[in-house]
């Protein structure tokens, strides 16, 4: 059974309102920790805008490259939770900078997922993957992320059920489906009060047919 899977559609959506969540973060508010990991705020954005990049650049080469991510070298880390980084949004510049940076990096894979041709591929450590693959993974890593740094600041978060359903078809062919396509996406990223421990992992290799 095919079902729908991501567009760049659904990634803008989230793009834009991550960008939105992140606009109310007060600027002396980013070394808060983020709810229920390590980081910290600003490392959560940091790693998020990162994989809008990284994403972007790993599909958006003419020739297809699956036998590793783009070899650019991480730059020395800003603090030592700071996840490795290819780009990093300036901390002096505060919450406006992370705005912009979400922008910058979410409308570049937005443009690569939009053009990508048809069967072009980039390499993932969970499966290399086609536009609708990475324009998935940009919206788990960014509606994932947004949420543990903005309810750490208790502000709402959550996107729209039908898109997380494409999300879930697209990424995670054994996820357990209600009519909480929100709940769904937070269940398989390990985002629930009952499953927030244990390691999680998508599929993002291309496959003839999706199911939901």
């Amino acid at each position: 059974m095919t079902a729908p899977v991501s567009t760049p559609e659904d990634l803008r959506t989230v793009v834009d309102a991550v960008m939105a969540g992140f606009a109310q973060v007060p600027d002396d508010g980013w070394a808060r920790p983020a709810h229920g990991l390590t980081w910290d705020c600003r490392d959560t954005a940091a790693h998020l805008i990162d994989d809008f990049a990284a994403y972007a650049m790993n599909l958006s080469g003419r020739e297809v490259y699956v036998d590793g991510y783009t070899p650019f070298v991480d730059p020395p880390q800003w603090q030592p939770t700071t996840p490795p980084n290819l780009v990093w949004p300036d901390p002096a510049k505060g919450t406006l900078a992370i705005v912009r940076c979400v922008d910058a990096a979410g409308g570049l894979l937005v443009a690569v997922t939009a053009t990508a041709p048809p069967g072009h591929l980039g390499y993932h450590g969970c499966g290399n993957a086609d536009a609708s693959g990475f324009a998935a993974m940009g919206i788990v890593e960014g509606a994932a992320h947004a949420w543990d740094v903005l309810t750490a600041h208790d502000l709402e978060f959550r996107i729209d059920g039908d898109l997380c359903h494409r999300v879930l078809n697209r990424l995670f062919p054994g996820a357990t489906r209600t009519d909480d396509g929100w709940h769904d996406f937070l269940a398989a990223t390990h985002r629930t009060e009952d499953n927030r421990e244990g390691h999680w992992r998508w599929d993002s290799t291309v496959r003839a047919t999706y199911g939901d």
